[in-house]
């Protein structure tokens, strides 16, 4: 997500010695490691404010058209974050409201109101599993329901948590723990729904982003001040950090290769750094363009590529051994207007959010655009594909989330 104003945020698992996962009994999920001791320490009023809102956006520019199989606005102010239930059928969004909504992708419906947040909520996802959903916002409230699919009850409250200010959060992709990075830099661990906890104590500096390895013991960290640190998940260590001068700016993404041999981290001065996985070498530190936001491994093992995108509209995707562009996307001038905010790899194809609301697809292969999604008419925030209904949910600064169909490519193509 985009640096914001103040008050407005913008392979198989290793894990015998570390987790047992089951996905009935809460009570046979072992979590990661010791504790160390640590202790616990009305609608059509809404629809009026859309109405309002919209006019707000509005700048007498046409907008685009709705390509959007559906357009969710019962949020009023920008919409930070989303996430779609692994079945496809149900969608969480989150935004600067202080409101959190999960939502039926089909009619849009509004299941259930997150309640109690007093501030922008900036992280909303459903666990691996589908079973429990987190809302997390700015102030440090963290909130975790028990989903409901079964009939129209409010989702109870399974776990609710205070901490310091929050810049991010995530799931572990396979176990039932959530990890939440905080302003004043400490990474904080917890067991669903015991609440457990664990601290990675940090350097007093904010962290900006995260991202699980693979093999689901590490998580790397990048911070404001340029470092870089890989966590080991049981022991609470520091196994290795990008060496100093690596990155003299903030970092503003991480991303890992999905065969756990690799990292790349990126920062906003556009440095980008390469290191193994196995012991923290640098491999290469590139120099690409400034304001860098975005970067992702591509999950086809037959492409060696990782994707660069940044603020300014630059789209390049870099053959991973050679260390070199192969291919810089965004060739016309209406593309290189169009800063990348979000990324993500769809089998081959590279889509990306941009500033001017749009959602673009890139061929992996060829470099050439294959296809524009819009409907937005203001930056994309957020974006989630689920592969079960083939959709896209993205949001946006203009205040609302909508669903996509995803275009199917030809394999022959």
């Amino acid at each position: 997500m985009r640096q914001r104003q103040e008050n407005t945020p913008p392979s198989s698992i290793h894990g015998d010695d570390i987790m047992a996962m089951d996905g009935d009994n809460d009570e046979e999920l072992i979590y990661l490691g010791e504790l160390d001791d640590i202790q616990f320490d009305d609608d059509e009023m809404v629809d009026e404010m859309v109405d309002d809102q919209e006019e707000e956006y509005d700048t007498g520019m046409e907008r685009p058209e709705d390509q959007s199989q559906l357009a969710f606005n019962k949020h009023t102010g920008s919409v930070f974050c989303c996430d779609l239930h692994p079945n496809g059928k149900i969608a969480v969004t989150g935004g600067e409201d202080d409101k959190a909504y999960v939502w039926s992708v089909e009619t849009g419906q509004v299941i259930m109101d997150c309640v109690s947040h007093k501030d922008s909520v900036i992280f909303v996802g459903f666990s691996f599993d589908g079973v429990y959903l987190a809302t997390i916002d700015m102030c440090g409230l963290i909130k975790v329901w028990k989903c409901n699919l079964e009939n129209q009850e409010p989702w109870s409250v399974a776990f609710e948590y205070e901490a310091d200010d929050l810049s991010w959060g995530l799931w572990h992709f396979g176990a039932r723990v959530l990890i939440c990075g905080a302003v004043a830099g400490d990474i904080y661990i917890f067991k669903i729904p015991s609440g457990d906890i664990k601290v990675l104590q940090g350097h007093n500096i904010r962290t900006d982003c995260a991202k699980i390895f693979p093999d689901g013991v590490r998580l790397a960290a990048g911070y404001e001040d340029g470092a870089v640190k890989i966590w080991d998940l049981k022991t609470n260590a520091v196994l290795h950090q990008v060496p100093n001068g690596m990155h003299d700016t903030r970092v503003t993404a991480i991303d890992i290769h999905p065969e756990n041999n690799l990292m790349a981290s990126i920062s906003t001065d556009g440095k980008v750094v390469l290191t193994t996985s196995v012991n923290g070498k640098v491999v290469a530190q590139l120099e690409a363009e400034n304001d860098l936001e975005a970067v992702a491994f591509c999950p086809d093992a037959q492409l060696e590529y990782f994707a660069l995108g940044t603020l300014n509209g630059s789209i390049t995707i870099w053959d991973t051994a050679r260390q070199m562009i192969r291919h810089s996307c965004a060739k016309s001038e209406e593309d290189v207007s169009a800063g990348v905010t979000k990324m993500t790899w769809i089998k081959d194809q590279l889509l990306t959010g941009c500033l001017d609301g749009s959602l673009r697809v890139y061929d992996g292969r060829s470099g050439e655009r294959s296809t524009m999604l819009t409907g937005h008419w203001s930056e994309i925030l957020d974006l989630v594909y689920n592969a079960k209904e083939n959709i896209v949910l993205s949001t946006s600064d203009d205040g609302t989330a909508r669903i996509f169909k995803y275009p199917v490519q030809n394999d022959n193509d």
